[in-house]
């Protein structure tokens, strides 16, 4: 081995290091305490399986081990034994056929469906002998497969890189399928774990459930970045400069429209409309009122009240849609925005907003204070707790608004804003420009400025401009994303040119852009950004998790374990750890060893990653709220019935309790949730892949591809880790919080 590596060409010494790695897996597979206990749990069990087909036989292929031992053997052997029978006809017809891609695809599938067939896999549980050539089968057969993608040195892969693709998503296919038959089967699949997992108390369904589960996640934690990387890879071999005639002209380069919001029919022509956006805030404004009145003089049981009610699953599944679909329509309709435009007619704030505050650590802070406390006290359990922060927050914005000019509060103080701003960066739509050759040749910058037509007053800006510019202070030409955009649409009325619209953006260019953007500068510099990107993507985990199962079970342990009086001393350590100090520890090594690789500083691995880790949190937001949306959406009819009765509205009957009940959770949830996490998964992938190879321009910063995936590979591995923890989460037992137990 010595003599082969750096002297071989083609043998470099990285694949060595994936040889023992790939053995090590093994031993870990079928030598370590995973083989006894997935005799036991049916999930433990599929672990094994996909450490023998999906990291063993791999890694085992990328260390090329048939050339070292070739060259290992004795030259006679070599020469005068194995060489003629290799080179005979026969044998390289056998081996022709045997490392066929299809030959390689059908092994694949049919060991990985026949050995899960229950009776075979029974056999296996009940036999030694069986269950070891079931393991032997599982890796043969893997190395078939992945024979034809990895192509160990020095073999020559058959199929294109293109073709590759296709073969390893058909494999993809067959393996989702197979997951989804095991883990929404309503029947337990394997009677020999029906006395096994309730002795480690695991109910057999759930087991068998979370085993399809993590089959159908980890085999696309493998699979999918395979792919990409093949993708890649075959466009970087099709690359070419294109041929130009010398007696030709040029052609001329076609302008591709993108779809804008505004110029869609009655949407557009709603939206433009200063007094329709100023309608929504006030209908919400009163709204909120409603919630708040109803917070302090209703019932005090939070499931029979409105500000119990509506804001803590209605709102926050409506928010989820509308931030993943649309943008960041909800600081657009916030109706805080009502009553501070109002005040704002006779009152002029004077004061500019503290440089020594002009950053997001206050808002780190304030996030990091909301989801603490939404967990130590249970806030969505108390109607008048509800109505305080509404008031609060009115007090809030009419005291910092009033001081300050800008939309100071919006920009540096607003927690939820910040939730809104930050999760919309995966959106698909972006206030922006449509044509930035029409900005290079303005010199009013109106969007930023303000226009000194229409109607419209801002006591912010002088008195001579009647149409206020952007009061977070973001220059169109130069913005990047949404982060700090509250889509309040005042640049599209400034605007005397029409060139600002509400258009569809890659989620690249507000994640892994690292061009200079106006406000927020250049992402790779702004750890107090990245602190706040890593806080809510944690904090998404954390918050899902604080209605599970084991999470209370945990906490009354601990309660019960100190002899303490209440859990929200509890609540509020496991929750800090959660989000702030576990963050602070994973998000610095990975960012220290990724850094390391690439050889880039350490702010800018720090920054980037926080960056890519935001399309996974925003999936597990998703996944959380629309989990409480969907499955009591219809609590919101009875609390309705009882506020308008209790007015003396006996429009709608008496309220139907019966209803406020949480509902049983729809059978096309938890494939959907799944999906999502997995979409967001693969986002937040390419999204770090895109951090570690380009910089402004889009230049290559690394040496070598190899390298790149090296510096990506930890973070790779922090987003699969988060990404098994949010499939955990969907298959755990729910608080259904705000919800009636009648």
């Amino acid at each position: 081995m010595r003599g082969i590596v750096g002297r071989v060409r083609g043998f470099p010494s990285w694949r060595p290091k994936c040889f023992f790695a790939g053995v090590i897996v093994l031993f870990l597979a079928l030598a370590s305490p995973i083989d006894s206990i997935g005799h036991m749990l049916l999930w433990v069990h599929m672990v094994q399986h996909w450490l023998l087909i999906m990291i063993a036989a791999p890694l085992i292929l990328l260390g090329a081990p048939g050339f070292p031992i070739l060259r290992g053997l004795p030259k006679v052997v070599r020469r005068q034994a194995l060489g003629p029978f290799l080179a005979s006809p026969f044998v390289r017809k056998c081996f022709s056929l045997l490392l066929n891609p299809l030959t390689g695809w059908f092994a694949f599938a049919i060991v990985n469906w026949g050995w899960h067939y229950p009776a075979f896999y029974g056999a296996a549980l009940e036999s030694n002998l069986v269950h070891r050539f079931e393991h032997v089968s599982f890796l043969a057969g893997a190395m078939l497969f992945w024979w034809q993608i990895i192509a160990p040195w020095p073999w020559k892969a058959r199929w294109s890189d293109a073709a590759l693709v296709v073969y390893l998503l058909a494999a993809d296919v067959q393996n989702t399928i197979f997951s989804a038959i095991v883990t929404f089967s309503d029947s337990v699949l394997y009677p020999n774990y029906l006395g096994t997992s309730p002795a480690l108390g695991w109910d057999p369904l759930r087991d068998q459930r979370m085993a399809g589960a993590f089959m159908w996640t980890a085999g696309q934690v493998v699979m999918l970045p395979c792919a990409v990387f093949l993708i890649l890879r075959a466009l970087k071999m099709v690359r070419h400069k294109p041929f130009v005639a010398q007696d030709r002209p040029s052609p001329v380069a076609h302008h591709t429209e993108r779809f804008d919001l505004l110029r869609v029919f009655w949407i557009g022509s709603f939206l433009r409309k200063r007094v329709a956006r100023e309608s929504i805030r006030w209908t919400l404004a009163v709204i909120a009122l409603i919630l708040v009145i109803d917070g302090f003089f209703g019932p005090s049981d939070s499931p029979s009240n409105l500000a119990g009610t509506l804001p803590w699953t209605h709102w926050r599944g409506v928010v989820v849609i509308a931030l993943l679909f649309g943008g960041n329509f909800l600081c657009m309709s916030c109706p805080l925005m009502a009553p501070r435009n109002l005040m704002r007619r006779w009152w002029r704030p004077r004061f500019r907003w503290p440089n020594a505050l002009r950053s997001k650590w206050l808002a780190v802070g304030l996030v990091a204070i909301w989801l603490i406390s939404y967990e130590a006290f249970d806030l969505w359990s108390s109607p008048m707790a509800t109505a305080f922060i509404f008031v609060g927050y009115f007090a809030a914005i009419l005291l910092i608004d009033g001081l300050f000019q800008g939309g100071s509060f919006c920009k540096w103080v607003c927690p939820i804003g910040q939730f809104h701003m930050t999760q919309s960066l995966v959106s698909p739509l972006s206030v922006s420009v449509r044509n930035t050759a029409v900005c290079a040749t303005c010199t009013g910058r109106e969007c930023i400025r303000g226009s000194d037509s229409g109607s419209a007053k801002s006591a912010s800006v002088s008195l001579s401009i009647s149409v206020p510019g952007c009061e977070l202070e973001l220059f169109q030409p130069a913005k990047r994303g949404n982060l700090d955009c509250t889509f309040c649409l005042d640049c599209v009325d400034a605007c005397p040119h029409d060139n600002v619209g509400i258009l569809t953006q890659s989620s690249s260019v507000g994640l892994a852009d690292r061009r200079w953007g106006s406000s927020i500068g250049r992402i790779a510099s702004r750890t107090d950004v990245a602190a706040l990107l890593a806080l809510l993507s944690f904090g998404a985990f954390a918050n899902a998790a604080g209605m599970t199962g084991p999470w209370l079970d945990l906490v009354a342990r601990i309660t019960t374990t100190f002899n303490l009086t209440s859990t929200v001393v509890v609540e509020a350590a496991m929750t800090t750890v959660a989000i702030v100090f576990l963050p602070v520890v994973l998000v610095y090594c990975v960012s220290w060893i990724s850094s390391h690789i690439s050889g880039r500083p350490l702010r800018e691995s720090l920054c980037l990653g926080a960056h890519a880790l935001v399309p996974i949190g925003a999936s597990m937001w998703c996944v959380h709220w629309f989990f409480h949306l969907a499955t009591s959406a219809s609590t919101a009819i009875p609390v309705m019935q009882r506020a308008l009765n209790d007015v003396g509205l006996a429009w709608f009957g008496e309220p139907e309790w019966a209803a406020s009940c949480c509902g049983a959770v729809p059978d096309w949830l938890i494939p959907v949730e799944l999906l999502l996490l997995q979409f967001g998964f693969v986002v937040s992938g390419w999204m770090v892949w895109r951090g570690s190879t380009q910089r402004t321009g889009g230049r290559a910063i690394l040496p070598s591809i190899w390298r790149s995936i090296w510096a990506s590979i930890p973070w790779w591995t922090l987003a699969i880790i988060l990404l098994f923890v949010g499939v955990w989460i969907v298959f755990q037992p729910m608080e259904m919080r705000g919800t009636s137990t009648l």
